[in-house]
C-alpha cells in the first residue's frame, strides 16, 4: 500500500509560477482525478510527481519518502506514469514496448525472463493490445499507441499510477475499457490512481474524488457531488451548464447550454435533476 502526500507545493515555469500553495493526498485503493480548464496546472502536477519538473518549494511524499531524494529505480518500481504524448521508437514491435515497463525490475545487464514476457502478455491481453503485438509502433494510430503505453505502464507493476489525459486519443469504447480498467485494479489490487481528465463526466463517473484546479490553485475538492456543481462549473470554466444528476447511478453528469444563438431553444423534456 502506498500513499501520496503535496504538501505546500509551488511549481514555476522560469518566472511564471504556475502552481501555487498546493495540498492533497491520495490514499491506496483510491482513484483521484485531476480537472481544470486547459493550462490551469494538471499536467504540470503529474509532472512534478513524476519528477520529471522541480518544485520552487513544499514536498511530494510517497510512501513517507521524498520523491526527489527516492532512487530512480525505486521511484519506478513504485510510481508508473503514462503521459499526455509519449514519444516511442517507431521501429521497435509493440510487444517489445511493452516489455520495456519490466526494466525497472532488471538487475544490470539482466535479460527478461519467462515471468517477464508473461506478465507483458498479460498487460496487453488486459488493454486489448494483443492483436497489435507484432506491427511496428511507427504503423499504429495514436488511440493504439495509447493503449500500448498503459499496457507498458501495467507491465512495470507499479503500486501507484499517475495519467494524464489518457483517453484523449480514444474513440467512447476504449476510453470505457481503459477507465474500467484502471477503475477495477485501483480497487482489486490497492492502487493509488491519480489520473488528469478534461471530460468532466468521465472523471464524475470513474473517480472517488475529484480536485478542481484553476490557475494553478485548488477551487474545490471532494466527491464528485461536491465538487461539480453548476456554480464551480461557472466561475472556474465561465460556461453556463447545467448538472443533471445520472439517471442510472445519481453522479453528477454536465450539459453545456449552447451559446446565444437564437437556433439555441431550451427543450422542454429535459427536466429535474439539475444542482
Amino acid at each position: 500500500m502506498i500513499k501520496l502526500e503535496l504538501q505546500s507545493v509551488d511549481i514555476a515555469y522560469g518566472h511564471n509560477m504556475v502552481v501555487k500553495d498546493l495540498n492533497f493526498e491520495v490514499m491506496p485503493g483510491e482513484m483521484v482525478g485531476l480537472i481544470g480548464p486547459n493550462g490551469s496546472g494538471k499536467s504540470t502536477i503529474i509532472k512534478a510527481i513524476s519528477r520529471v519538473i522541480t518544485l520552487c518549494s513544499g514536498k511530494i511524499m510517497l510512501d513517507g519518502k521524498d520523491v526527489f531524494k527516492m532512487p530512480r529505480g525505486d521511484l519506478a518500481r513504485s510510481l508508473g506514469v503514462v503521459p499526455q504524448m509519449s514519444i516511442l521508437p517507431s521501429a521497435f514491435t509493440a510487444f517489445e514496448v511493452v516489455l520495456m515497463g519490466r526494466n525497472p525490475h532488471l538487475g544490470l545487464l539482466q535479460y527478461e525472463g519467462e515471468r517477464d514476457f508473461t506478465i507483458t502478455w498479460r498487460a496487453m491481453e488486459m488493454t486489448a493490445t494483443h492483436s497489435l503485438a507484432q506491427r511496428k509502433v511507427g504503423e499504429l494510430s495514436g488511440g493504439e499507441i495509447q493503449r500500448i503505453v498503459i499496457a507498458r505502464v501495467l507491465t512495470q507493476e507499479p503500486k501507484s499510477i499517475l495519467l494524464d489525459e489518457p483517453t484523449a486519443n480514444l474513440d467512447i469504447r476504449h476510453q470505457v475499457d481503459i477507465l474500467d480498467l484502471i477503475k477495477n485494479l485501483c480497487l482489486e489490487n490497492n492502487l493509488m490512481v491519480v489520473i488528469a481528465l478534461h471530460d468532466l463526466n468521465l472523471a464524475a463517473q470513474y473517480c472517488d474524488r475529484l480536485i478542481l484546479i484553476n490557475n494553478g490553485q485548488v477551487h474545490a475538492q471532494g466527491t464528485p457531488e461536491e465538487v461539480i456543481t453548476s456554480q464551480n462549473m461557472k466561475e472556474v470554466y465561465g460556461a453556463d451548464s447545467c448538472v443533471y444528476a445520472h439517471p442510472v447511478n445519481g453522479l453528477p453528469a454536465v450539459l453545456v447550454k449552447a451559446g446565444n444563438s437564437h437556433h439555441a431553444k431550451p427543450r422542454s423534456m429535459i427536466q429535474g435533476g439539475i444542482v
